[in-house]
């Protein structure tokens, strides 16, 4: 497409988006009063019929996809990414899906969760001001959710074309995708791009690609005893596992892009007594898979190693979110998102992330996948998250913009 259609195109978004501007704000509004933390499957599947009712009459139709059961050796996942929850009380993933122009298949991913707990709310509400959006989740996503509706409702209503669509929408993003991954890695395996809807970072930029990124369980027995009269007979797990979370922390390497954290523990069970088990939990990142291993094995040997006698460990370690590397498709992807917003008279960065996201699932299949395509915004997951209100529009006309391009373009790889 030459520069001046791609303007005309932008123009005729610009205008329908701008009188969108305040149904879009009240579009979050109603999301972000429907709480969905992904312990409230009602609240997720009313998030998500607030989705169809916005997506109907563009076109979509819709079904929803229980996701495989978890494999024996992952049940201990449900334990940390779940641990108020039941997974089998999860709701269904929902994927809506729109005909289009071209062989190539363009996958869009939103969360219908957000990390906030039942009752967020009461202390943290809804709010608009200073040209900004305040509230539970509204930056991750359902401010994403906004601009995905913005979007799609805008190139409608233009007539403009697009590729075949595909939208996957995750009920449990926030407990590690344990349900949706499957969904998503199916629904990607026909897909030629990928884009995904959590907040910009950085003021605008977009994310080219992701670690690999990972979960342990490291549970330490030692022997109970009086921790007087017999102190002597007692082995301290909690006394091993503190000299494991410092080794396990050294293995943290910030050049190397290698990030071990401990971020839980827990130990004992009276006061008096000297502690018979303690566990912990550590989240790892790291740049790919090969790096990934190398830590792993090194995560082992910490592990197996005692220091304190007669104590033993066991652990548990699992990468529940694949890296995305970043491609020479990436780049032509990057280039037609580029070209997206000198059009609509934006720029932006693209890096790479640290944070976890349901794109991880699509670009470990191979698919050219752009990230944080939803609103500009910050202080995420705290009592202070917000979005930039004019993001919303902005964000809503770089998204429509970059999919009516990739059918024109045909930029598959």
């Amino acid at each position: 497409m030459t520069a001046g259609p791609a303007r005309a195109a932008a123009a005729a978004l610009r205008k329908v988006l701008h009188d969108q501007q305040e149904s879009l704000v009240a579009l979050l509004r109603e999301l972000v009063h429907i709480e969905s933390h992904v312990t409230q499957p009602d609240g997720v599947i009313a998030v998500a019929g607030v989705l169809q009712r916005e997506l109907a009459p563009c076109g979509f139709s819709f079904e929803t996809v229980r996701g495989g059961p978890l494999p024996a050796s992952q049940a201990w996942l449900t334990q940390v990414m779940l641990p108020d929850g039941d997974y089998e009380a999860i709701a269904d993933v929902v994927v809506a899906r729109r005909p289009g122009i071209g062989r190539n298949r363009l996958l869009l991913l939103g969360d219908l969760d957000t990390a906030y707990p039942p009752q967020a709310l009461v202390g943290f509400p809804f709010r608009v001001t200073d040209g900004r959006v305040y509230g539970p989740g509204v930056a991750d996503m359902k401010g994403g959710l906004v601009v995905l509706v913005g979007a799609l409702r805008a190139l409608a209503e233009c007539g403009l074309v697009t590729p075949p669509l595909t939208v996957v929408l995750s009920p449990d993003e926030q407990a590690g995708s344990l349900r949706s991954r499957s969904v998503i890695e199916a629904e990607a395996r026909s897909a030629s791009w990928c884009l995904c809807l959590e907040c910009a970072r950085d003021g605008g930029n977009l994310m080219g690609s992701r670690a690999h990124i990972g979960v342990a369980r490291l549970d330490v027995f030692g022997r109970e005893a009086h921790a007087g009269s017999a102190h002597g007979a007692g082995v301290p797990a909690i006394l091993e596992l503190a000299h494991k979370i410092q080794a396990l922390h050294a293995l943290t390497a910030l050049d190397r892009g290698v990030l071990v954290t401990v971020t839980l523990i827990q130990g004992g069970r009276r006061r008096s007594v000297v502690p018979g088990h303690a566990s912990c939990i550590v989240d790892v990142r790291t740049p790919n898979a090969a790096v990934w291993t190398e830590v792993e094995a090194a995560m082992q040997q910490i592990a197996a190693r005692s220091h304190v006698p007669g104590a033993s460990t066991v652990m548990q370690i699992y990468a529940h979110r694949p890296g995305v590397a970043w491609t020479d498709a990436t780049d032509r992807l990057i280039r037609t998102a580029q070209r997206a917003g000198e059009a609509a008279g934006t720029s932006f960065g693209v890096g790479r992330s640290d944070a976890a996201g349901s794109s991880s699932f699509a670009g470990a299949q191979g698919v050219p996948t752009l990230d944080g395509m939803g609103p500009s915004g910050g202080d995420l997951m705290t009592d202070h998250e917000y979005v930039e209100t004019s993001s919303l529009v902005e964000r809503a006309l770089l998204l429509a913009l970059t999919i009516h391009l990739l059918s024109i373009e045909e930029a598959k790889p």
